[in-house]
Formats: structure tokens, sequence, C-alpha cells
């Protein structure tokens, strides 16, 4: 979107804290990886761009609305890497091909505002004895939306235009929140987009009709930075990843000479992230950011009452951080 913002973002920020490819990628990640001096995980690092690219399973092959398409985008596809220590990743994310959010705004498939979009919603029980949540999410780009360890639904349109969907779920408390939200790429593998070989900014929000969502109480960590013209520069701590010392976030100098020699860092994914059970303790407090630091697009700009009090969150870099999973376990409707 807009870099200066994102850019004054970060620095303004106050950090008041704030299936098959999932399953693929944590059992690959099984083999061993770099260590840092802290014997936490430092991950794996893979240079240029990825290969075995297919498109996603269930998204459209092409915007219908062709005025509002920016090149390369379509057909949305994924990459695969194998990193020098034998490790496979899929980039930009693995993503769980299920089904797709019902649409609030979408002007790629769709006339943009769509005021019917309650009647399409379908309730996926989760918990039977549960309450109904219905729940609206804007991301940029993806998201896919767990509850309670259950996949929910994920975003119909991975990259560009954007859009607002709508979920309906039933589920008792506590109530486990998982949202995986990724900065999808056209350049899979080096974190850069559209034949300018822009860095992207990124960032979601999330909000449900029992008054809970996205807010500094969130738990959140980064499984895939790039462009990186130095990996060393991300902090890897038994307390999280912090790449807001890598000065690439404005503009990687190998994006800028040659794209196929940026590199990547990436983390395995836990299998069992979605669920009630994991620890994310060690994981940092979600980052707020401003909305005008992640989206002016009317998708979100049009709706925010449906969006309550919750707030965009993501990790502390919105640029380079491109594969964030975000937690939160709600204990019961929270009062507005």
């Amino acid at each position: 979107m807009r870099p200066s913002l994102a850019i004054s973002a970060l620095l303004l920020a106050v950090i008041t804290f704030s299936h098959a490819d999932n399953d693929l990628q944590a059992r690959q990640a099984a083999s061993t990886g770099r260590t840092s001096g802290t014997g936490v995980e430092a991950g794996s690092v893979t240079t240029g761009l990825a290969t075995g690219h297919r498109p996603v399973a269930g998204i459209t092959p092409t915007c219908t609305q062709k005025v509002n398409v920016q090149p390369d985008v379509f057909p949305v596809t994924v990459g695969t890497y194998t990193s020098p220590d034998g490790r496979t990743w899929t980039v930009p994310a693995p993503v769980n091909e299920g089904p797709t959010a019902v649409d609030v705004f979408n002007n790629c498939t769709g006339p943009g505002d769509i005021p019917d979009y309650a009647s399409q919603l379908k309730t996926v029980v989760i918990d039977e004895d549960g309450v109904e949540i219905t729940g609206y999410i804007h991301a940029d780009n993806y998201f896919e939306l767990y509850v309670n360890g259950r996949f929910v639904a994920r975003d119909s349109i991975p990259m560009t235009p954007f859009n607002s969907s709508v979920v309906r779920f039933r589920a008792r408390y506590p109530m486990t929140y998982a949202i995986m939200g990724v900065d999808w790429e056209t350049h899979e593998g080096v974190g850069l987009e559209y034949g300018t070989y822009n860095v992207g900014d990124a960032g979601f929000i999330a909000y449900f009709s029992d008054g809970n969502g996205t807010h500094a109480d969130w738990r959140a960590e980064t499984f895939y930075v790039a462009p990186l013209d130095n990996p060393s520069c991300v902090r890897v701590t038994p307390t999280g990843r912090d790449s807001t010392f890598c000065l690439q976030g404005v503009r990687a100098e190998c994006a800028q000479k040659d794209p196929s020699t940026c590199k990547a860092l990436h983390f395995p994914i836990p299998s069992d992230w979605t669920s009630p059970r994991f620890n994310d303790s060690s994981w940092p407090a979600a980052i707020l950011w401003p909305p005008e630091a992640v989206t002016n697009q009317a998708a979100y700009v049009n709706y925010t009452k449906l969006f309550g009090n919750a707030e965009f969150i993501w990790t502390r870099n919105l640029r380079l951080d491109n594969l964030v999973l975000a937690r939160y376990t709600a204990k019961g409707p929270r009062k507005n």
C-alpha cells in the first residue's frame, strides 16, 4: 500500500501488546535445522525464487472485473523450496484448501458491495452445545481462521484486489481463535510483488459477535521473513523473532540489483498451533497498527462499523514478516 505510512507506524507504534500443507511442513520441520546461540530454533535460509509452482485450489483463476486486477496476480500460486538443510517449504504459506469465507465486499468476482451476504452464510458446527458467532475479517492479504482447533474458513482472494469476509460458527468457551495471516507475493520465495518487485505490507483485523476481536492481548509470531539481504539481521530469542533491525524493510538492495539473490528466513509451523492445548506463551504479544498504516481500501474503509472496537494487528514488522500466526483464547463474551 503506502510504504511511508507503514514505516512511520513502525517507528511510532506503541508495543502495548500488542490440510495438508500445514501437516507436511510440520513433518518436514522435524529434520535438523539451525539453532541460535541460546538453543532456539533459528530457521532455515533460502535464496532466490521458489520452484514447483501450482495454483491454489478453490481460488478463482481470474477476476471478472478486469479493471481492478494488478498484473501478475492470477492465477494465484504457491511455490516450494528445499533449503540447504534438507527442509521443504511452501511459500508464501502452506494453504488449507478448505471452504472459502463469504464476502462482504468483493470487486474481483463480484460487484463490490454484497448487501445480501448474510443469506449466504452457513454455520460451521465445532461444538454442538456452543454459542453461535458471526465474525468479520479483513486481511492484507490472506487469512485462515481456526476455532478450537477446527478450520472454519479461508480468504477467497489471497492477493489483490482486496476483499472483506464474514464467517459463522458454533463453538463453546473457552474459545481459542487461531488465525494465519499472509502478506501474499507474486514472486514466491523472495517476498516481492508485481513487475516492480515491491516489498509488500500486511496486517489483519477480526471482530466477532460475542465482542471478542483482535487486540493487544493476542499473541503473534512470524514464520517467513523476506526479502532479506542478510538473514542474520533477524534477531531470534526465546521470547520471539524480530526483523525490525533489517534495514531492507524500506527497499532491499537485492530487489534493486538482482531479485534472484534475495534471501528468506523460514521457521517450522507447529503441527498443533491451532489447538487450545498449544502453548503460545513464548510468542510475542501482537502489535497494534493504526488502520491507515495497513489499508486505505474500500473493502475495509466502507465497513468499519462491522469491525466494532477490534484493532489491526501483526508483528513488529509489517513489511518483512510475511507469514504470521496469531492466537487468543476467550473465556467468554467480551464487553466493549
